[in-house]
């Protein structure tokens, strides 16, 4: 009877004590002191430059100047570089601009505005060039050429996945030595 009576005792301690919170065996903790969470380092910008330079070496140009990166006013990524044809001897020199957009409407609201802005120079379109381009490079969206006495000023945009990114481009240059 004694076992019995020390047996229900035991029982209703272990009880006890498992309503008050406590368990038999382990020790009693705190609360467990959280993990840090590790924060990310910040991503240093990219720079494209080389990649840029590259593409259009690729594409038979020699760069005069090669791309150099800035930010515009818009907090948009800059592109700007200097080129000439590898195969012509003498050719004229291309101003290219490139613009990294935060968008496809972007970049196609900056088209717009630049061909708006030509036009109200006094450049005149060129459907046809715009066409025969559009048809080399089949990947832009919108190309558009215009002339303005020997001044010829290309502007179109297009999705580059090496960026990951919507580019508004401008390609200018003189027919005129």
């Amino acid at each position: 009877m004694i076992n019995k009576l020390a047996v229900v005792t035991v029982l209703v301690m272990v009880a006890t004590l498992s309503v008050a919170g406590c368990t038999v065996g382990l020790p009693i903790t705190s609360s467990p002191t959280p993990t840090p969470t590790p924060t990310a380092a910040p991503t240093p910008p990219v720079d494209y430059s080389s990649y840029f330079d590259k593409a259009y070496e690729g594409g038979n140009s020699i760069m005069v100047q090669p791309f150099t990166k800035s930010t515009n006013e818009r907090g948009n990524d800059v592109y700007k570089g200097v080129a000439r044809n590898a195969t012509l001897p003498g050719s004229s020199t291309v101003t290219m601009v490139i613009e990294l957009t935060k968008s496809e409407a972007e970049a196609k609201q900056l088209h717009d505005s630049q061909v708006s802005g030509k036009l109200s120079e006094g450049y005149t379109p060129d459907a046809t060039t715009a066409a025969k381009y559009h048809a080399n490079y089949p990947d832009t969206v919108a190309v558009w050429v215009g002339t303005y006495g020997a001044n010829v000023f290309v502007c179109y945009y297009q999705h580059d996945y090496t960026v990951n990114g919507w580019q508004s481009i401008q390609q200018s240059f003189s027919l005129a030595q």
